[in-house]
């Protein structure tokens, strides 16, 4: 009776391990559909795009789907702007694994007006019609069709199929993002607050591949704003209203910003000719 108590014992034990290193290494579902997408549409996963000699720009294959937009009644700190609905992107794209850095941007532009300095840093300081225009040149140069994202879209992307308040889980640390991490969200912890963009990539990516989708600056979106938006947007493929007295959309939060202002569903907004240290862009490049 003992032997046989030993045996079920061990082969419990193995069992429990075993299916621990596989929750540690199971892909992520949203990591899997993105794989199988990209593969059915003969298409890479990344692509590595060369906008001047010796400086390349990586943009990360994004599939079709459906997701919920917006944050749930009960999520903390949420506003009043991000009633949850069910949205559907019909098209594929792909969009910067990075934030443009200022490396990049002065390869196209030939001009950095940063406030902080470095060639992995994100530019910033960099209004929306000045996004627009590297986007424009980049274009003209690639031969590719190169735009801002749609708010929803950069949400989904950034999600990368969670529904929780940010792409790693129900909170943030200074470990995830670059943000400031003085103030605590939910039952997350204090932490060290840089005062300061990072460089891009320092954090680890979310399942989508993409880095820094919280936090380090805000991304500006090819949307205009409106608060009430939400309840009359298109469920498929919305791209913003047609008039605003707000501006443009920026998302994801920024160094300078508290976890809530960092959240997938948080929305905020800027004029387009204003330019700060903490609004910069990512690319989208669409699939022709």
């Amino acid at each position: 009776m003992k032997k046989i108590m030993i045996i079920f014992m061990f082969l419990l034990f193995a069992t429990t391990l075993a299916t621990a290193k596989k929750t540690q290494t199971e892909e992520p579902q949203a990591a899997q559909l993105q794989k199988k997408a990209a593969a059915k549409a003969d298409l890479p996963l990344e692509k590595t795009i060369e906008i001047s000699k010796d400086v390349n720009m990586a943009v990360v294959f994004i599939p079709a789907g459906k997701f919920e937009m917006g944050s749930p009644p009960t999520e903390l700190k949420k506003d009043n702007d991000e009633g949850q609905h069910t949205v559907k992107l019909t098209k594929a794209f792909y969009i910067g694994k990075f934030e443009v850095t200022q490396l990049q941007y002065r390869a196209i532009m030939h001009q950095n007006n940063s406030k902080f300095g470095g060639d992995k840093l994100p530019v910033e300081n960099a209004n929306w019609h000045e996004a627009r225009r590297f986007l424009k040149r980049l274009s003209d140069k690639t031969g590719l069709k190169f735009r801002l994202p749609t708010e929803a879209e950069w949400e989904y992307a950034c999600r990368a199929g969670t529904t929780t308040a940010f792409n790693v889980g129900t909170t943030l640390d200074s470990s995830l993002a670059n943000y400031k991490a003085k103030t605590p969200y939910a039952d997350g912890v204090a932490g060290e607050y840089l005062k300061r963009t990072n460089n891009v990539g320092a954090y680890r990516p979310n399942a989508f591949g993409l880095y820094d989708m919280h936090g380090n600056v805000w991304e500006w979106c090819s949307d205009l704003y409106d608060k009430n938006y939400y309840k009359i947007s298109p469920l498929v493929d919305p791209k913003g209203p047609q008039k605003s007295n707000s501006g443009h959309v920026i998302r994801g939060g920024a160094w300078n910003e508290k976890a809530y202002k960092c959240r997938s569903a948080d929305r905020n907004h800027r004029w387009p000719k204003i330019n700060q240290s903490i609004i910069g862009f990512r690319v989208v490049l669409e699939i022709e």
